[in-house]
């Protein structure tokens, strides 16, 4: 432990409500006492040659100065003693230098507290979770559902011409789904405008077949000699000698 007892802290801490007493001193005995604070905590040794004033001044903060010497050593140990026992170096806490024990994860911290001796139940902030509880889940109103509204025949004709459909069939598509309640088949209608889309479509289509030449079959007629002298035609074939080329 020696080596222990001959460290010193690598910076001197000098609590806020402390700087009072510095900032009644002068410049120049501010400065002589900030250099004697130093040099007894990095290198342990006492001040020499102080005035009155600056005493005050030194022995009113050399508890501080104490306290962090103390402090430092303290980290030093217990980083030790958990360097030992292979674990990571415990946080340092505020209070007196020594580092807590893990925590667990399962939720519950086994280290009793000075008033009670039992274990203690973590509680877990609701601040910083993703999932809320069922309170605040009913105190949340529902989402509102988007409402069907049947377009007026202007809309419907303001859509169609934008679709390349005439006025004539929005002026049909809109009074047959007015007839039937905006309905498509039983289930009431989402989208209009898809709706009105695939009926431009359809009548696309259909006015395509409409226009398409139709393949009629020739039907032949002859009359009833010419057919008997057919019959006798091929008949006789295959007695006819082939015609002598020219």
């Amino acid at each position: 432990m020696d080596d222990i007892e001959m460290a010193r802290p690598k910076g001197l801490l000098i609590p806020f409500d402390k700087f009072v007493i510095l900032d009644i001193l002068p410049p120049e005995q501010y400065k002589n006492v900030l250099t004697k604070m130093r040099q007894y905590v990095e290198h342990g040794k006492e001040p020499e040659g102080l005035e009155d004033l600056e005493k005050m001044a030194f022995e009113s903060l050399r508890s501080s100065m104490d306290t962090n010497i103390e402090t430092y050593r303290r980290s030093i140990l217990a980083n030790r003693k958990n360097g030992r026992k292979g674990g990571r170096p415990r946080k340092a806490t505020g209070t007196d230098g020594i580092a807590e024990e893990p925590t667990e994860t399962h939720g519950f911290s086994e280290k009793p507290t000075k008033t009670d001796g039992g274990l203690k139940y973590k509680v877990q902030s609701t601040t910083d979770t993703k999932v809320s509880d069922s309170s605040s889940a009913e105190a949340l109103p529902p989402t509102p559902k988007s409402r069907f509204s049947p377009p007026d025949v202007e809309t419907v004709k303001s859509y169609f011409a934008e679709k390349g459909g005439t006025e004539a069939q929005a002026i049909r598509f809109h009074a047959y789904y007015e007839s039937n309640g905006w309905k498509v088949g039983r289930n009431p209608m989402k989208n209009w405008k898809a709706a009105a889309s695939g009926w431009i479509s359809r009548d696309r289509d259909e006015a395509k077949k409409a226009n398409a030449p139709r393949n009629r079959a020739f039907m032949a007629s002859r009359p009833a000699e010419e057919a008997e002298n057919a019959k006798n035609f091929l008949a006789d074939a295959a007695r006819r000698r082939p015609l002598k080329k020219q």
